[in-house]
């Protein structure tokens, strides 16, 4: 029943565009061939509905809508849950010291290029402006909760409103400042095949309103707790590197510049309606999405494991493990206190609960934690270097392979290297480690080697200079679903120019790229931009074969090192992208250098008797293994 409302909520608003009423709608004539809200897209039809303004302000920053930083300290709020479903009311509670302020409700998209478009404006008589009291404070873990505020005003989100990233701009009449209320508007009915989830549980981590965040504080220096009850001072930070306007927001301008059928969710819901992922096609992690629960990842890994595609456009992504508790402001509201202990630096289990909550990868506790895999596990990369500015790079070799298809890349010649747009691996990045819990298949698309000032040497605390070497990564799930791993948090500002932080152009080659990367995950845009290329999924399935041919009888001694070479090949479909070696029978698998012609060195154990090799192409066909190469191996003098 719910899913005939929604489609005939849909057609109401969409004969309320072209001038019907509900009153009319059994008389309405059919809706045009070209009109935007004709085809069920709500992003589309949504995404038609401009302000007046929207052409002048084409270039992504509307001062109707926008504010500098994390807005006016005299007037700040924040929202009393992160996400509100559809027709259900979201609270705001504001501390300010004006007598009067207005609040506009803004839904972010493309908007022909404006950023946003003003949803409501609410009505001045309901809004109450005050002091709030002095915020809860915990000194033993610096949590501080506004939670004791009051509400000063409340929005009722239609029934019609399309799912998306909104704002509501706070604005003092008598002096002009003005600040923002970042919130998310779930359709938790939604079938749309993409599910775009934000980075909110980074935004708080980073978050420094009442003076501590998991990066300062007095007693620890870091807070242990952070409560979701208090307004977001985190665009003022850092050029506002951690919060919403730096990565998601030009990866949202490019997905519903070209209409894709998404729907937006929170960090938080992913943990607590995390069920709600398996309605999708795609899962979308964008930007700086450090901080994971066990329950969010957990779900995660089952819309995995259910055939859902993985897309992570995220570096540092699922890295610290997170847990959540209550409100300690009385009401013990669930999910707004963030915990995180942060062990790894603490090199010790100081979180009162069993759940471990240092770095995914720090695995020293796990006789008296519950820890969990390394993050690559799950992504196919994991964080390593820090304030990182490179340019994303792909050699020639790698150009042949499917995600740059339909590009200039792919029909470079030998011995080049396409240098994509400035700033793109950075500024956390991650790389492709042979850790133990590397996916099998995994390929890789790109490969960027440059300087890193903070490169990670251990499980979380010691950093020193060094170089990293950073690839685009794809495997595929032994449910069918594919996992891309972007491995750096500035991804996106390749595909959209408009964001916090260094600006420059859109690279075409990157907005492609993504666009091939969509389709081979079956899902398509419906406006596309000009200049791209619509893309086909792969329809290759046969793997490549993979052979060993030196060295022909080896034999060794225990604790010498040993290479063997061999060579790959595809059918006419598709090219080898990823060669891997075992050296335990099939039981597990190692990344070899090369493809076509491919080598790979170890050390002799008295173990190592059996090498097999696999070749993966670039539609992610794993390959059988080769015939075994016989190792004999020796008791060293």
């Amino acid at each position: 029943m719910r899913g005939l409302l929604r489609q005939a909520r849909l057609l109401v608003t969409a004969l309320a565009l072209v001038g019907v009423t509900a009153t009319t709608l059994v008389v309405a004539p059919a809706l045009a061939a070209d009109d935007p809200c004709a085809d069920g897209n709500l992003i589309v039809c949504e995404n038609s509905r401009r302000d007046a303004d929207a052409s002048a302000w084409a270039g992504g920053r509307s001062p109707e809508w926008d504010i500098d930083k994390a807005g006016d300290a005299s007037i700040q709020g924040y929202s009393t849950d992160i996400s509100v479903n559809l027709g259900e009311r979201i609270d705001f509670k504001v501390d300010t010291e004006a007598s009067a302020f207005d609040v506009d409700i803004y839904r972010v998209g493309w908007y022909g290029g404006a950023g946003a478009r003003k949803i409501a404006s609410l009505d001045p008589g309901t809004i109450v402006a005050r002091r709030q009291p002095l915020c809860l404070t915990d000194p033993a873990t610096e949590l501080l909760d506004c939670g004791n505020w009051s509400v000063s005003a409340s929005w009722t989100v239609p029934g019609d409103a399309v799912s998306g990233v909104y704002l509501a701009k706070l604005t003092r009449p008598d002096t002009g400042g003005s600040s923002h209320i970042v919130f998310v508007v779930r359709d938790d009915s939604s079938k749309a095949a993409m599910v775009f989830q934000t980075s909110d549980t980074s935004w708080q981590a980073y978050n420094t309103y009442g003076g501590s965040s998991f990066y300062q504080g007095e007693a620890h220096g870091r807070a242990y707790k952070l409560s979701y009850n208090r307004p977001f001072a985190t665009r003022g930070l850092n050029r506002g590197q951690d919060f919403f306007f730096a990565n998601e927001y030009p990866m949202i301008r490019f997905l519903e510049r070209n209409g894709y059928d998404v729907t937006y969710t929170t960090g938080v819901d992913s943990d607590r309606r995390g069920q709600l992922l398996k309605n999708h096609k795609v899962f979308l992690s964008v930007g700086h999405d450090e901080y994971w629960s066990a329950k969010q990842r957990t779900n995660v890994e089952a819309a995995r494991d259910a055939g859902v595609h993985l897309a992570f456009f995220s570096g540092n992504e699922v890295y610290w493990r997170t847990r959540w508790e209550p409100s300690q402001d009385g009401t013990s509201t669930p999910y707004r206190t963030l915990v995180c202990y942060k062990e790894t630096w603490a090199d010790a289990k100081i979180d009162p609960s069993k759940e471990w909550t240092g770095t995914w990868r720090d695995r020293r506790f796990a006789e008296t934690a519950t820890v969990g895999e390394p993050e690559n596990a799950l992504t196919g990369t994991a964080y390593v270097a820090n304030s990182t500015d490179l340019a994303l790079q792909v050699s020639t070799e790698q150009a042949r392979l499917r995600l740059w298809r339909n590009t200039s890349i792919s029909t470079m010649t030998a011995g080049q290297t396409a240098t994509l747009a400035p700033h793109t691996v950075g500024y956390e990045s991650n790389e492709d480690l042979d850790n133990g819990y590397r996916p099998e298949g995994l390929i890789r698309m790109s490969t960027t080697v440059g300087p890193t000032p903070e490169y990670l040497r251990d499980e979380g605390r010691i950093v020193t200079p060094g170089t990293t070497t950073h690839h685009l990564t794809l495997y595929r799930a032994r449910s069918g679903a594919l996992v891309f791993s972007a491995g750096t948090i500035q991804y996106a500002w390749g595909l959209d120019p408009q964001h916090d932080g260094a600006q420059e152009p859109a690279d075409p080659r990157l907005q492609q790229a993504t666009i091939n990367l969509f389709a081979d995950m079956g899902v398509q845009p419906t406006t596309l931009m000009d200049g791209m290329v619509e893309a086909t999924a792969s329809t290759d399935k046969t793997a490549p074969t993979a052979a060993i041919t030196w060295p022909k009888r080896p034999q060794v001694k225990v604790g010498e090192e040993i290479t063997v070479q061999g060579s790959a090949a595809d059918n006419a479909d598709g090219r080898v992208a990823a060669v891997e070696v075992s050296l335990d029978g099939g039981d597990t698998w190692r990344p070899a250098m090369g493809t076509t012609f491919w080598s790979y060195t170890f050390t002799a154990t008295r173990e190592t008797t059996r090498v097999l090799a696999r070749a993966i192409d670039d539609s992610v066909n794993i390959g059988p293994a080769s015939p075994p190469l016989a190792v004999r191996v020796t008791t060293a003098n």
